[in-house]
């Protein structure tokens, strides 16, 4: 029964990946607490469908579907248009009996490899892979990064995807940069000063 349940999360996770879907995890440490498919972003962070906050030069708001913002990102210096998203992966979970090193290996109460597992499995659909991940300080804000590629395809370039994971306010959000690799570069220094300032909550206020 328990082989059967996974299988169905596994299918469920892959079809939203295909539609752009954000999907909750499942921890071992969550006590098996459901999470409704789709978070809303907080009150103040849209004001006259646009996003309320600020966005690195270069960086438009594109769509919003299924609770994933999605940007634009202009070219600089020949280089191709790039793209970014924003969704909420889940709500933050408070875990039970947690400590020492397992503890370091979460965020909000979801560990590092249910984390990496989505974008595993998004690259899997994108017929690409994994590269690395690590945990990192941006702007004081613990972060878990995953790092995929891509292959060239459809007349566009290998590309690499930048994946970060970060908890405000009791809930994990994910930014996701995919861009040539000569681009690479100055869109995941944006992607971080994005992340520098983000304070979903308080997002109307930022304009």
């Amino acid at each position: 029964m328990r082989r059967r349940q996974a299988l169905l999360a596994r299918r469920r996770a892959l079809m939203a990946a295909r539609n752009g879907m954000a999907m909750p995890l499942a921890s071992k440490a969550e006590n098996h607490v459901s999470q409704p498919a789709t978070l809303a972003f907080p009150e103040g962070f849209y004001r006259d469908g646009t996003v309320a906050m600020p966005l690195p030069n270069g960086w438009s708001a594109d769509a919003t579907r299924n609770g994933v913002s999605t940007f634009r990102i202009a070219p600089a210096n020949g280089s191709s248009e790039a793209q970014a998203t924003l969704a909420i992966v889940t709500a933050a979970s408070t875990p039970n009996q947690v400590f020492g090193r397992q503890q370091r290996n979460m965020l909000g109460g979801v560990s590092f490899a249910d984390l990496r597992r989505t974008v595993i499995d998004k690259m899997i659909t994108a017929g690409g892979w994994v590269v690395n991940d690590r945990q990192r300080e941006v702007g004081n804000q613990r972060v878990f990064e995953v790092i995929g590629q891509t292959p060239a395809s459809n007349g566009k370039s290998e590309q690499v995807w930048n994946v970060y994971f970060t908890e405000v306010k009791g809930r994990i959000y994910s930014l996701t940069t995919n861009t040539a690799e000569s681009s690479n570069a100055r869109i995941t220094s944006d992607a971080e000063k994005f992340l520098t300032s983000f304070n979903p909550t308080d997002g109307s206020k930022n304009k």
